[in-house]
């Protein structure tokens, strides 16, 4: 008889929550509880009662974040809500309860000063409200739990695009190349592009294979670019004449500050899932969305 694994999944209509979706849903030997922001909201509603609530579960993969970077600026009271203490509560419940918990973080931890890729062990120093909330979250978790593993991820996008952002950087590109205007978009930030399918896959992985090597990996697409590197890519697939041009961060008045460099390394995930280079996960996505064939 098939043994079901029962995954709770936190934040299930997001860009990541519906790759998740998508990627379990052919595997009977899943079971998938959906979780959405009107049945449990993690910055005002008792996580604990919510948790209890359900049932029995094995799996609790966190995909609830508060991502507005420039938004947590002006409040972060509620950055730490939802991106901390609705992380401590969760873990506390988890270790509690004996379930294995996968948690969603970010690039936005280091300050960009580095000129390598950052390793899990790397020292980290926010920049902004975001990255400090985020960060916090991360130490709630390894001071109330043993069995967990955070992802730090890095440059989302995906095919429900950001929820609160209308879509996401290929979108808003697309959508501006077709008007015809020129495009101004920052050279002087590095990252790495990354598919939230492909982070949908490695969580796959590491619940399939019962990885227990918990802790911190890095889970980004392969290979590095600045934004107007990830714009020139995007055009050039789609074959589009676009006059593109590179400008510096400080071109843009923004409320955070930002890394000017957040590649992560992800020698250790590579060893158990291999990430794809950014450029074919780009490929990937267009031909998902329908624009290539």
């Amino acid at each position: 008889m098939l043994s079901v694994k029962k995954i709770l999944l936190l934040g299930a209509n997001g860009q990541l929550g519906t790759d998740v979706q998508d990627v379990f849903s052919p595997f009977k030997q899943y079971e998938i509880i959906n979780v959405y922001r009107n049945q449990l909201d993690v910055e005002k509603d008792n996580i604990t009662d919510f948790l209890t609530s359900v049932g029995d579960f094995d799996i609790l993969i966190n995909c609830t974040s508060y991502h507005k970077t420039d938004e947590c600026e002006d409040f972060p009271a509620k950055s730490f809500a939802i991106n901390s203490l609705a992380v401590w509560e969760i873990a506390k419940f988890c270790n509690a309860h004996n379930k294995v918990l996968f948690h969603i973080t970010t690039d936005y931890i280091f300050d960009g000063k580095s000129r390598q890729p950052y390793l899990e062990d790397d020292c980290p120093n926010p920049l902004n409200v975001y990255g400090t909330s985020k960060l916090s979250g991360e130490h709630f978790i390894k001071a109330y739990h043993d069995k967990y593993f955070i992802f730090r991820v890095s440059s989302l996008f995906g095919k429900a695009g950001a929820s609160g952002k209308g879509g996401n950087f290929v979108e808003t590109m697309i959508n501006l190349g077709n008007q015809g205007k020129t495009i101004r978009v920052i050279d002087d930030q590095v990252m790495s592009p990354t598919h939230t399918l492909d982070i949908a896959k490695a969580i796959h992985t590491f619940i399939d294979q019962d990885v227990d090597s918990y802790g911190v990996y890095h889970c980004s697409g392969e290979g590095e670019c600045s934004w107007h590197g990830f714009a020139e890519e995007i055009f050039t697939q789609l074959n589009m004449d676009v006059d593109l041009i590179p400008v510096p961060h400080t071109s843009y008045q923004t409320k955070a500050n930002r890394p000017l460099f957040s590649v992560l390394d992800n020698s250790k995930l590579n060893e158990l899932h291999q990430m794809p280079n950014w450029r074919d996960s780009l490929t990937a996505y267009l031909i998902q969305k329908g624009y290539l064939s």
